[in-house]
């Protein structure tokens, strides 16, 4: 029989050669979103990464074939918090919690990393986006304290889409870092500018900063905790030292099955024409995948279409999780979240 060891071991080993896969072949991260929250200081961190995968095809021997065959061109560029345009993208962030969702977190500050592929063949042109926001700091995820011995914290910040253009002055010139076509805004203004007027226009204007598949109830979310506090240091040293919880709770989105339903990546699809060639654009985003780690015990609580989460320092005496123990269950949802992504990367960047 195996030994809980070894089980660990084939994990951890899976996962690391998922991890590695999905490097090697296009450099992008599974989750959408990672977030690390401290109740009793109001702060936390949280990373934001926007993946898709889209495909403009065309006829052989077209103008289009002509000018994209066998190009390979890859733009990548990171931005920090004190750089010009970064406080516009925090900003667009902020607008977007506050409208959407009438809550009191704010972003602070924020870094930007992005990176678009772009390969063309004799038929198709195959574009990648992966744009990474890692707000260093947030404030205001609590809400209110009760008696001093729990602390209400606010979740529907993490469901929000920064639905407008986010035009940044890049290395690669002015640029849009939120709409699919501002990968072609720096080296084919001309292409992006015609596209734009076609009916493949909503594609390629739909925001790549959409995470409102996050706000999936928290019903759907797997949760477990730590009881002993060995997890916040390893995976999150500093939810220990800013928050004294020994107690972490972990919740993890993406994995099907009948409690939590099925997440599927979402498809489009357009045809348009362009200086008389007429092509399809196709649009392919992941299926949706989220880890938040909270500094204490919680408990999902609602008021209508409003989650919080009521934490507290401890957990109750006798408590258990929804899926079992700890850490063995939350490495088998997670190494099979990687798994599966590293096989759909794969599928997608080999077609």
């Amino acid at each position: 029989m195996i030994s809980d060891v070894q089980v660990l071991i084939l994990i951890l080993s899976f996962g690391l050669m998922s991890v590695l896969l999905v490097g090697q072949i296009s450099n992008v991260r599974s989750v959408q979103m990672t977030a690390s929250l401290v109740p009793t200081t109001g702060q936390g961190e949280v990373d934001w990464s926007a993946i898709r995968f889209m495909t403009i095809k065309y006829p052989p021997n077209s103008p289009l074939a002509q000018e994209f065959n066998g190009k390979s061109e890859t733009i990548k560029f990171t931005m920090q918090p004190e750089e010009d345009g970064m406080p516009q993208l925090v900003q667009a962030f902020n607008n977007a919690i506050a409208s959407q969702k009438n809550s009191p977190v704010r972003i602070n500050n924020a870094s930007l990393t992005y990176t678009g592929q772009l390969k063309g063949t004799e038929d198709e042109l195959s574009l990648s986006y992966n744009v990474q926001v890692k707000p260093t700091f947030m404030s205001g995820i609590t809400l209110s304290s009760e008696n001093q011995t729990a602390d209400v914290v606010d979740l529907d910040w993490r469901s929000i889409n920064v639905a407008d253009p986010l035009t940044l002055t890049t290395p690669y010139g002015e640029m849009d870092i939120n709409y699919p076509v501002g990968l072609l805004q720096a080296n084919y203004s001309s292409m992006a500018d015609q596209l734009m007027t076609t009916e493949a226009s909503a594609i390629m204007a739909d925001p790549l900063l959409n995470f409102q598949d996050v706000g999936r109830s928290m019903d759907t979310w797997h949760f477990l905790f730590d009881p002993t506090g060995s997890q916040a240091g390893a995976a999150s040293a500093g939810l220990q030292e800013l928050g004294g919880a020994r107690v972490v709770s972990i919740y993890s989105l993406g994995e099907s099955s009948f409690r939590e339903g099925t997440f599927k990546e979402t498809e489009k699809q357009a045809s348009a024409t362009m200086d008389g060639t007429p092509i399809t654009v196709e649009s392919t985003t992941p299926a949706t995948a989220a880890q938040m780690t909270i500094a204490g015990f919680s408990k999902i609580q609602k008021t209508g279409d409003t989650e919080f989460a009521v934490v507290t320092q401890q957990a109750p005496s006798g408590t258990t999780t929804a899926t079992g123990g700890f850490p063995i269950q939350v490495l088998l949802v997670l190494g099979g979240m990687m798994g599966a992504v590293a096989v759909f990367v794969l599928i997608k960047t080999r077609k």
